[in-house]
C-alpha cells in the first residue's frame, strides 16, 4: 500500500517553497537597488523617492559672486543638449571657436533683480553653456603697455531651454 501525504509534508514543502521565493524576491530587489547600473543613478530610487532631491546643482563660484544661483531642473528641455551647443556657437562663434572647454547643463537660473539693469530672473529653466580657457587677444603693447593679469577668461552663457534665446552671459 501507498502511502499519503500529510497535512504536516504538504506544509513542509510548502514552507520550503515559500521560503526559496522570498529569499528569491529579496535577492532580486537587493541587486535591482544597489548592484544594477541604473542604481548609481538615482533611477531606482524614485520609486521609493529616495536620494531625488538630495543632490543638488553644483555652484559655480563666479556665479555666485554674480548673484547668479542654480536649481535643479526636473521637465525634460524642450531643446536638447546638441541642440543648445549649436545655438550657442551660432550666438559666441569666437568663444565656441577658442575655448579649451566646453560644457553644457540643463538648470534653473536665479537671478534676482537688485539694480534695476535686467529683469528678475527666478527658476527660468535654461542651458548654462560653460566655454573655459578662451585665450584673450593680446594689446598692442604701444597703446597699452600694461601685462593682462591672466591669459584666458571663461564665458557662461545662459539659453532659454524652450526658445534657445540668450537669457544673460557673464565673461569672467
Amino acid at each position: 500500500m501507498e502511502q499519503k501525504p500529510g497535512p504536516g509534508r504538504i506544509q513542509m514543502i510548502g514552507a520550503i517553497l515559500g521560503g526559496v521565493l522570498l529569499g528569491l524576491i529579496i535577492l532580486w530587489l537587493g541587486w535591482s537597488l544597489f548592484l544594477s547600473p541604473t542604481a548609481s543613478t538615482g533611477s531606482a530610487w524614485k520609486f521609493f523617492r529616495v536620494g531625488t532631491s538630495a543632490s543638488p546643482v553644483v555652484q559655480q563660484a563666479p556665479l555666485l559672486a554674480a548673484g547668479i544661483t542654480l536649481g535643479r531642473a526636473e521637465q525634460k528641455p524642450v531643446l536638447s543638449q546638441a541642440q543648445a551647443l549649436l545655438l550657442a556657437g551660432q550666438q559666441e562663434p569666437d568663444a565656441a571657436s577658442q575655448a579649451q572647454n566646453t560644457q553644457a547643463q540643463y538648470v534653473l537660473v536665479n537671478y534676482p533683480a537688485k539694480d534695476g539693469n535686467h529683469a528678475d530672473i527666478k527658476d527660468q529653466p535654461s542651458w548654462l553653456i560653460i566655454y573655459q580657457k578662451i585665450p584673450l587677444q593680446p594689446t598692442d603693447a604701444e597703446v597699452d603697455p600694461t601685462p593682462f593679469p591672466q591669459s584666458t577668461h571663461d564665458l557662461y552663457l545662459f539659453l532659454d531651454a524652450s526658445t534657445g534665446h540668450e537669457i544673460l552671459s557673464v565673461w569672467i
